[in-house]
């Protein structure tokens, strides 16, 4: 059955690089915002950006975030927190380097008697988030997310803001 989506169907992210005239490069998106990049120390480079493989780590664990908080927002889960970790393993072969691995860590915290709906948010994060659906087949994953109800000391902070 084909699933309709809420979203667009079809988009297009942009990125530009130019050189730095050293060991990186400026990036801007097409929506104007900018960042650096350069290479690690460990490979001849400045380090005073950021590594590609950073920004791709940190690319998969914002869109499983992103998209836990879509989920989040349509069930109206009260959310107390939510941290997640990425780590991304790079091996040399005979031939270069490559990701071989991607583990994804975290905790997510809900408010009393939310914890059926945050564990439905989570399988939902992971089977929608597009980038990693685009790269899990090509890459293995493994996924370590704690779930919790959060303590009375939790929840009263949250509420007072209401």
């Amino acid at each position: 059955m084909r699933i309709r989506s809420r979203y667009p169907e079809h988009l297009e992210y942009t990125s530009t690089t130019d050189w730095d005239g050293a060991t990186g490069a400026h990036a801007k998106t097409g929506e104007g915002r900018e960042l650096v990049l350069d290479t690690p120390p460990t490979y001849g480079g400045r380090g005073q950006g950021l590594c590609p493989d950073e920004l791709f780590i940190t690319s998969v664990i914002g869109c499983l975030n992103n998209t836990f908080l879509d989920f989040q927002r349509r069930f109206r889960l009260e959310l107390i927190s939510l941290h997640l970790e990425g780590r991304a393993t790079v091996e040399f072969d005979s031939e270069g380097y490559k990701i071989v691995g991607i583990r994804v860590t975290g905790e997510v915290v809900v408010g009393p008697d939310e914890y059926d709906v945050g564990e439905r948010c989570i399988e939902l994060m992971k089977r929608y988030c597009h980038v990693y659906r685009s790269v899990s087949k090509c890459i293995p994953f493994e996924f370590d997310i704690s779930l919790r109800e959060a303590t009375e000391e939790e929840v009263q902070p949250a509420q007072a803001l209401d």
